[in-house]
């Protein structure tokens, strides 16, 4: 059984990568170099400070949030212990996500004694919530009309079908899940309790569309904030999909579809938008890369490094939210 959850989430990877290397074959071929390096140069000089004060108020905003749904639902932990782990477990994520998460079920378990099985039932349902709040955020930009990928309708269509059969599974608990350790957390929680959970991710969403609009109009792409408001939690919602390596790839794909004829300047619109969107990830993987160095030195996230042979049978695609 072990084997063939190691192989699945084996070939899982490379059809992530092979995804993701057709993403970034198809942008580039069609970009050149010159390009790429005269829209960095031409970026507005406050675009860097811009984008990290927004990748600063990202991690605070998850680390909030995962503190609240821990309390409610897993264990009460101080809040400054949440954001140490948190920060550390950015750089385990930007190795293998699935690490990443496995070590916040170890932290857990190590310090309040928590089944394993009870935290990785809670990491799923904070997984859970994040896409259902751009689930939300995405319905609602669909109803607003406007140009969007032919095949987003019928997947949200679908998502909001398998949402309605989960709401109806934790309204009526039924005792053959319910006594699964699993599904104990996110059967226990209640409908209201994903609201709660939900409401306490917010912030983070809302700073993660500030952190797109910020590389976006820092390097030129002059989109209303209306237009930015109904389309971004459609990027955001492509790319947590897990298809890609961390949405790379599907995001640069996207957000060229969506806001090239909002470039301004003589440079190639599709450079500046890929430029810009990748230089925001560059960005904010340094700095979570820092991050997690300091993070991983200090008393309470002693240890974390260790749970990555025990995470790697796990394996959750996803980009980091």
């Amino acid at each position: 059984m072990l084997k063939r959850a190691v192989m699945r989430a084996r070939l899982g990877r490379i059809a992530a990568w092979l995804v993701t290397a057709f993403a970034l074959y198809s942008v580039f071929s069609k970009i050149h170099f010159s390009d790429v390096w005269s829209s960095i140069q031409h970026a507005k000089p406050w675009t860097l400070p811009a984008v990290l004060l927004c990748v600063a108020f990202l991690y605070l905003a998850d680390s909030f949030a995962m503190w609240k749904t821990f309390r409610w639902f897993l264990a009460d932990l101080p809040f400054r212990d949440v954001v140490i782990v948190r920060g550390a477990t950015y750089l385990l994520a930007a190795i293998n996500y699935s690490v990443g998460q496995g070590a916040i079920v170890y932290f857990v378990n190590r310090v309040r004694g928590v089944p394993v099985m009870r935290g990785v039932a809670t990491v799923l349902l904070i997984m859970g919530t994040n896409l259902l709040v751009l689930l939300v955020l995405v319905t609602a930009g669909l109803g607003l009309g406007g140009e969007r990928p032919a095949a987003l309708a019928p997947v949200v269509g679908i998502a909001w079908a398998g949402l309605a059969v989960y709401a109806i599974v934790v309204a009526i608990k039924p005792r053959w899940l319910a006594s699964r350790p699993l599904f104990d957390v996110l059967l226990s929680a209640g409908v209201v309790g994903h609201l709660k959970a939900m409401l306490v991710r917010l912030p983070h969403i809302a700073g993660l569309m500030a952190f797109n609009l910020a590389a976006l109009w820092g390097f030129g792409v002059e989109v209303p904030l209306g237009v930015a408001l109904s389309t971004i939690p459609v990027v955001m919602f492509i790319a947590v999909l897990p298809i890609s390596v961390q949405g790379l790839g599907t995001t640069q794909v996207v957000m060229i579809g969506f806001f090239k004829s909002y470039v301004t300047g003589g440079v190639s619109p599709d450079a500046v938008i890929a430029s810009a969107s990748l230089a925001a990830q560059v960005v904010a993987l340094s700095f979570q890369v820092v991050l997690g160095v300091l993070c991983l030195r200090t008393r309470v996230a002693r240890g974390l490094g260790d749970v990555v042979k025990d995470a790697q049978p796990v394996e959750v695609q996803a980009s980091p939210l």
